[in-house]
């Protein structure tokens, strides 16, 4: 008879703790998964318990970890919730029960229609704002770039309706604003050449003075030789040779006579 009593505590506690479910929040406000948890008791309870209260305890402790688990999980992204929430369920808890037995789960999560239906909306209008910023830096980007140099700048301002002709904005004033314009923000996935230029253009406009320019010229032309690559260099070094001067051609005697 006891053997009984044991065999029906043992059924009843895992018929309340093989297949529960639990309704959690996600990430997105009004959003929830459905999990269904499994658990697992190592060893099993022996000797006298009440299944009711062991089970009580048992389903509350893992609709907490797992809420915990993927309260900052998108649910748009529901197979890494599935992950999270699986990984933190099979680490083993003690929650001070019989015999020292420790509790691990496996879980199972859902969308529930509504929740489906709410996700999708959501991946519309991420898509369409989205397309929207795009757009926008483009058009953005597009305009920095064009008037990232003075005289570009320049020519943007004359087709101004009030442009004051006579009055044009000062060197400096345009120089400090196009490189203002070339400052702007960059996509990361820009590539690191062009971004290079930008800062060496920059760097290049700190020094006014023609020999200051001839002696970074040169810096730079041996850099390029130290890294073995002299072909460049001999092109750096050849912005500094001024172009030939060119003269008219005079008629010689022969020609004259």
């Amino acid at each position: 008879m006891r053997h009984g009593f044991k065999w029906a505590r043992r059924k009843r506690l895992q018929r309340e703790i093989d297949a529960f479910s639990a309704v959690l929040r996600s990430s997105r406000p009004g959003i929830y998964y459905t999990a269904t948890i499994q658990a697992t008791l190592a060893p099993e309870p022996s000797g006298s318990y009440d299944p009711d209260e062991i089970a009580d305890r048992v389903r509350t402790a893992l609709r907490t970890t797992a809420a915990a688990a993927v309260r900052d999980q998108d649910p748009i992204d529901l197979p890494a919730a599935q992950d999270a929430c699986a990984r933190q369920l099979r680490q083993p808890q003690e929650l001070g029960l019989p015999d020292g037995a420790t509790v691990t789960a496996s879980v199972q999560l859902e969308l529930a229609d509504e929740d489906r239906a709410a996700v999708k909306e959501l991946l519309t209008a991420i898509r369409a704002q989205a397309a929207t910023d795009t757009l926008t830096r483009q058009r953005a980007e597009a305009l920095a770039q064009e008037l990232a140099h003075p005289a570009a700048l320049l020519a943007r301002w004359l087709q101004q309706p009030d442009a004051q002709i006579t009055q044009p904005p000062a060197d400096a004033e345009l120089e400090a604003l196009a490189r203002r314009l070339r400052g702007y923000p960059k996509d990361h996935d820009e590539p690191m050449e062009r971004q290079l230029l930008t800062i060496l253009r920059d760097f290049l406009a700190e020094f006014p003075k023609e020999e200051q320019k001839r002696l970074l010229v040169i810096l730079l032309a041996n850099g390029m030789r130290a890294a073995r690559k002299p072909g460049h260099a001999d092109q750096v070094e050849a912005l500094l040779t001024p172009p030939p001067a060119t003269s008219e051609t005079r008629p010689t005697a022969t020609d004259a006579s």
